[in-house]
């Protein structure tokens, strides 16, 4: 718990409605959409880099604990305070596009969507999606080095960072305008997919595209999971825009017959593709049947947990391809030991499966994903688009992140507890 001194100097900074620290408030910042819970001590709610910085003082003097907060949608525990001061971003949410030079500028707390409809509005296009592109902010997104769809041929979201703002654990503010297509150095990478350990990310500068003239995607059907992976490496090879999965349960939840399901994207013309697309069983969408489809695929989410108790444990996991249908099958052997049901859908293209575990026990859930989590690192399985955060057990090279975090944060009050450091 702060102290009153400590209470009203935070109130000095952000000003009284902008420092939350209720009974109730508190509880649902001690968590995210992981399984995970801590506590937070307070929330603050920035509205410039100036007020980050000011706090980051006064927190590093204290010695007050900082954890870096979007929409808390993240599945791996990443925005989890262990006795820590919780910055929510959302309130800067600027949007600025310059489509002359096909870059855009955008706080950390602006919602991913957002950003795309300002993008549409210019023709212009950001290629990396995730599931959660309605709630998501971008700088939860760029923390976590996500991607969601289009991995493969476009890349994850740290290929679009140019430039950035972020205030550092001294307080520091550091800005490194990105006006063109060219990152120079290393200089902001280091903090994409840093997961808040290293300092607030208060804006990103991302190069963007020029949006698809036109789009369209096929639906394959197959019967069994490995016939699927049999045709997914050839569908690979012609370079996709994006291929998503869907198992048996997930269609039957989005009103398709019982079976695996590719959806593949296909931008403009890829002739080579669609001819092998059309050897197969499959149903090309276009305009709004291929739209519908994709809000329908945007609430599979929300569908798995109308099920029951939907607990997010283990279910974020890059698969080799070559052992993506052995996964998909040693899961469904391992679920029979459990008294739970196991959805399994995610990004093809980038060998990204999410597993997602149903059950009126939360405690039946964690052990059933705490298997799934030994058999992914058996099958050569590393963390997916989730982030590290509490499952370091996936991390390589943690003494490198660790002499980092050193040099970054000596006093430890970044988002302690992250990557096992």
């Amino acid at each position: 718990m702060l102290s009153t001194s400590l209470v009203n100097a935070l109130k000095e900074i952000f000003g009284e409605e902008d420092v939350l620290h209720g009974t109730r408030v508190l509880e649902v910042y001690s968590t995210d959409a992981s399984p995970f819970y801590g506590k937070a001590l307070a929330v603050v709610r920035p509205e410039s880099e100036k007020e980050i910085s000011k706090f980051l003082k006064l927190a590093e003097k204290h010695g007050i604990a900082v954890v870096p907060r979007g929409s808390g949608s993240g599945t791996a525990g990443g925005a989890v305070p262990e006795n820590a001061v919780v910055v929510d971003m959302k309130k800067m949410d600027r949007i600025e596009v310059v489509p002359e030079d096909m870059i855009v500028f955008a706080q950390a707390g602006a919602i991913i969507s957002d950003i795309k409809r300002e993008l549409e509005k210019h023709d212009l296009f950001l290629p990396p999606e995730p599931g959660s592109v309605r709630i998501a902010t971008i700088g939860g997104f760029v923390a976590n080095n996500g991607s969601g769809k289009r991995g493969l041929k476009y890349g994850t979201i740290r290929n679009y960072v140019v430039g950035m703002n972020v205030v550092l654990p001294d307080g520091k503010v550091v800005r490194i305008p990105g006006k063109t297509h060219r990152v120079p150095g290393m200089s902001c990478q280091v903090f994409v997919g840093s997961e808040g350990t290293l300092g607030i990310i208060a804006g990103v500068y991302l190069r963007v595209l020029p949006a698809p003239r036109s789009r369209k995607t096929y639906l394959i059907e197959f019967d069994d999971a490995g016939e699927m992976v049999t045709h997914l490496t050839e569908i690979l090879r012609h370079l996709p825009d994006s291929v998503e999965y869907i198992d048996e349960r997930c269609a039957s939840l989005l009103d398709f017959s019982e079976a695996h399901y590719l959806a593949v994207e296909v931008f403009g013309e890829n002739r080579v593709l669609e001819d092998h697309l059309a050897d197969l069983n499959c149903e090309m969408l276009e305009g709004d049947e291929e739209r519908r489809f994709w809000e329908r695929r945007e609430t599979l989410g929300a569908e798995i947990a109308r099920k029951g108790t939907r607990i997010y444990a283990g279910e974020d996991f890059a698969v080799p391809f070559s052992r993506i249908g052995e996964f998909i099958s040693s899961v469904r052997e391992v679920e029979r030991e459990f008294d739970a049901e196991v959805y399994i859908y995610g990004h093809l293209d980038t060998s990204n499966l999410h597993p997602a575990i149903v059950s009126e026990s939360p405690e039946e859930s964690l052990r059933l994903a705490e298997r799934l989590y030994k058999l992914a690192i058996k099958l050569g399985a590393t963390v997916g688009e989730h982030g590290v955060a509490k499952r370091w057990e996936f991390l390589k090279g943690r003494e490198i992140v660790r002499r980092l975090k050193y040099c970054l944060d000596p006093t430890g009050i970044m988002n302690p507890g992250k990557f096992g450091v």
